[in-house]
């Protein structure tokens, strides 16, 4: 062999590796540009429903139908957006007026400034509703996952503008700590959602569809939701919202109990051992409480299932009613 054949050897490897950078970067480019292009058209052809309201340096997006007090506010789980309670929306519009929100940097809410934790959700609620002239309340307040956790810190923080609760297989601030595979789930999680926010802005999760709506929502909503899971704002919002798990938890773990305040919740049959106790707990922050626990639902189906949301939205009408009549839920 000769001398110079290690030599050239080393210049094609440089080559092939320079070349490999540069197709990379290409198609990075390229990605960002069709990620751009594709989210700017789902602005058109998806306009927010409701209406943007002003809450101190961004604006957040609230949609309100139905009529009546006391009016139901709807939060939603983490990476889900307002379209997703659409079924429970239809349903509980019938007896008073609900309205859901997306939380800053979902759906069509503008980004908001840090920490994103359960404080910082409580107070953008606390002006969205102000500014949207919603009423003093008081609220019936539904929160979905970690939803929940933030219905919990209102009700803590402005507990004269809560007048009863419905949590949805709501998360627990001890659910991590205390469930088998609980932290393990948690650092898998929290893993996958570092490079989230790339991936978004690069087109791959738009591209490959690795976020998908839920096959059993409207049409409509289906394709609001698809359109703003590969949204980098959604993306990063979520993301941001997940890290700071630690400090949502231990905020919200640090709440009293809603007294004698009507509270309903509703548990999914399907878990991870050791949930229902969790759920259970949830149950007891109230002296005036109800527990159902719908076999066969899954987590995410008390809200996007038409047929599994039913409990859901049967569990907010008796809390409504309850409100309205001055009169304990019915056991």
């Amino acid at each position: 062999m000769s001398r110079t054949t290690p030599i050239r050897i080393l210049r094609w490897i440089g080559k092939a590796l320079l070349w490999l950078v540069v197709v990379l970067l290409v198609l990075a480019l390229v990605g960002a540009i069709y990620q751009a292009i594709a989210t700017q058209r789902d602005q058109r052809t998806h306009p927010p429903p409701g209406e943007m309201v002003d809450v101190g340096g961004h604006e957040l997006h609230i949609n309100c139908i139905g009529q009546g007090s006391p009016t139901v506010i709807l939060d939603g789980s983490l990476g889900n957006m307002s379209a997703h309670w659409i079924w429970v929306q239809q349903a509980v519009a019938k007896t008073t007026r609900i309205c859901a929100y997306d939380r800053a940097g979902m759906g069509w809410s503008e980004s908001g400034p840090e920490p994103r934790d359960a404080e910082q959700f409580s107070g953008e609620l606390h002006a969205l509703l102000e500014g949207a002239g919603i009423g003093e309340g008081p609220y019936v307040l539904v929160g979905h996952s970690y939803g929940g956790l933030y219905a919990r810190m209102y009700a803590a923080r402005y507990p004269d503008e809560v007048a009863g609760m419905v949590l949805v297989d709501s998360s627990h601030p001890e659910q991590y700590a205390r469930l088998p595979q609980g932290r393990e789930n948690y650092e898998r999680s929290k893993q996958l959602f570092a490079g989230a926010p790339l991936l978004a802005r690069l087109g791959v999760i738009r591209l490959f569809d690795l976020n998908p709506a839920p096959p059993s929502l409207p049409q409509q909503q289906r394709a609001q939701v698809a359109a703003f899971n590969s949204s980098t704002r959604q993306v990063r919002a979520t993301t941001e919202e997940f890290h700071a798990t630690s400090e949502i938890t231990a905020q919200v773990g640090r709440t009293r109990s809603l007294g004698h305040e009507p509270l309903a919740v509703v548990s999914a049959g399907k878990h991870l051992r050791g949930w229902l106790t969790l759920q259970r707990e949830l149950a007891a922050l109230s002296s005036d409480s109800s527990h159902r626990v719908v076999e066969g639902a899954t987590h995410t189906s008390l809200v996007d299932d038409r047929s599994d949301a039913q409990a859901s939205s049967t569990a907010i009408v008796e809390v409504v009613q309850s409100v309205r009549n001055d009169r304990p839920l019915a056991r």
